[in-house]
């Protein structure tokens, strides 16, 4: 019975486990299946990853290599923007001035247009201005072109001062402008002191100073009394120079004289009053009574006239223009309850009239 029992429970325990048994193996059969699958698949993994890995490096170095050539490029570019632009602004600084040099030639070329324009115009202006004067004022003409001339004169003197000596009867005859005064100032200030008489002078005994002091009185004896440089120089040699005047010379340098003291002050011009009458006691003028009334004109008022004629010298030299001065003051103030200073001056004039007609004895 126990063996009946033994061999019921061993037997189906014994089927039972060896089938189980072949489960297991084939479960373990199939695991090692699977892990050997899954190794095979890890192997093919790690040679993939060390593919990826090398494609990967590769890739790096390739990457590497375009940055160092982008970088490279990168330079290279920059270097020639900046040559570039070195040499853009040297261009641009070359054509500014260039631009420049051509704006200011364009301006120099239009203003000379323009000069030249207003020269036509001018040009134009005085032809036609000269082709009326021939039309209908011939004179007019005449005394243009003599103005032209005696410019031309009074600068060829500025060149050869001494040249004076040919061309004075020129500018004697003439009439000359207040302009001319300082063309002929600086003509003589030019001539040396030490020159001396030359041949073919206009005046006997005048030299190249001597010239020039004869036309400033005869046309600017106003603007020479007044002129620092040359009034001074001027005062000894007025009687010569009445001596060379005409009728007309002496009216108008008179005018001229008796304004410019009554400007400069005549109670200070005694020397120049003195050296005056005494030219004119010595010429042909001292019976010239219109030169004397336009000194007694020149006056403005008595006591000027009065003042002016104290200051006459009483010598010889002078006596007779001072008379005539003095015979003027008798005709007006003698019957106008004179002074006793007035007084005192009639009774020099007597004197000196006493002793003028005794010498004419």
């Amino acid at each position: 019975m126990k063996h009946i029992l033994f061999i019921i429970v061993i037997v189906p325990i014994t089927l039972f486990g060896s089938k189980k048994q072949d489960s297991i193996n084939n479960v373990v059969t199939l695991e090692i299946s699977n892990l050997e699958k899954q190794t095979k698949e890890l192997d093919s993994l790690k040679q993939e990853l060390k593919t990826l890995n090398s494609q990967h490096d590769y890739q790096l170095k390739i990457n590497e290599q375009t940055l160092n050539s982008i970088s490279n490029q990168i330079s290279a570019t920059s270097l020639n923007l900046t040559v570039f632009g070195i040499l853009f602004t040297i261009a641009a600084l070359g054509l500014g001035v260039y631009v420049t040099y051509i704006e200011r030639k364009t301006v120099a070329i239009r203003e000379d247009t323009r000069d030249l324009l207003n020269q036509t115009i001018q040009t134009k202006d005085e032809v036609e201005s000269i082709n009326k004067l021939i039309q209908k004022d011939i004179y007019g003409l005449f005394l243009k072109i003599k103005r032209q001339e005696t410019v031309h004169i009074l600068n060829r003197l500025l060149k050869i001062p001494e040249d004076i000596t040919n061309l004075s009867n020129e500018l004697l005859s003439r009439e000359l402008e207040r302009e001319d005064f300082f063309i002929l100032k600086e003509a003589y200030l030019k001539v040396k002191p030490d020159k001396k008489l030359v041949p073919g002078q206009i005046r006997l005994g005048m030299g190249y100073k001597n010239t020039y002091r004869l036309l400033f009185f005869q046309h600017f004896l106003d603007l020479a009394i007044a002129d620092e440089a040359i009034g001074p120089e001027l005062i000894d040699f007025y009687p010569q120079a009445i001596q060379c005047a005409f009728e007309n010379d002496i009216i108008k340098s008179t005018e001229d004289f008796i304004k410019s003291v009554m400007d400069k002050g005549f109670q200070h011009c005694d020397k120049e009053i003195n050296s005056f009458i005494k030219g004119l006691s010595q010429s042909e003028f001292k019976d010239f009574d219109k030169v004397f009334i336009i000194l007694f004109n020149g006056l403005n008022n008595r006591g000027n006239r009065f003042k002016f004629f104290d200051l006459i010298d009483n010598n010889e030299e002078s006596r007779t223009g001072k008379s005539k001065f003095g015979q003027l003051l008798k005709s007006n103030y003698l019957d106008q309850n004179p002074t006793e200073s007035e007084n005192n001056s009639f009774d020099q004039l007597s004197e000196i009239t006493k002793k003028l007609e005794e010498k004419k004895k």
